[in-house]
């Protein structure tokens, strides 16, 4: 595999309207992204999670107390459709169970289980573990670095 992904040398005259080095950045960061991602699952299946399934519980487990999945559709910018199938396959694993919010009975509250809170615990340690290394070849400057960049791109999308 090619690191980093460049354009073709005729980029400039095929499309002149373009910018070579901002679709270079811009397929790139698509590249490391799918790569992490991929990289996580790796990472979480001793656990049988999936990366979406880590990161609800990390909100749980964060939240330390029981949230609505409203809530968690919100924080995680996702469906609640989407949320629904991550919760039914925690709740199906015994990782978090659902009851009726006292506060308006129409409405649930998801809750983890003291096995969701031990995989919350195991799936930080492994992504975390995972993720110094994956950044091991940079310095905490670079890291500083890239992140405020990653940052001027993230503003410029939102």
């Amino acid at each position: 595999m090619d690191t980093p992904v460049r354009v073709a040398a005729d980029f400039a005259a095929k499309y002149p309207y373009g910018s070579a080095s901002a679709t270079e950045c811009a397929m790139n960061l698509v590249r490391a992204g799918d790569m992490v991602l991929s990289r996580v699952a790796e990472a979480l299946q001793p656990i049988a999670v999936s990366p979406a399934g880590g990161l609800v519980l990390g909100l749980l487990r964060d939240a330390g107390e029981p949230c609505a999945p409203g809530y968690i559709s919100e924080r995680l910018i996702v469906t609640r459709a989407t949320v629904t199938g991550i919760l039914d396959t925690l709740a199906g694993k015994g990782l978090i169970r659902r009851t009726t919010n006292p506060a308006d009975r129409r409405m649930v509250l998801v809750h983890l289980t003291p096995a969701g809170v031990r995989a919350a615990d195991r799936v930080r340690r492994v992504v975390h573990r995972a993720e110094a290394d994956w950044m091991g070849p940079l310095s905490e400057r670079e890291r500083a670095d890239l992140l405020a960049l990653l940052g001027k791109v993230q503003r410029s999308l939102a």
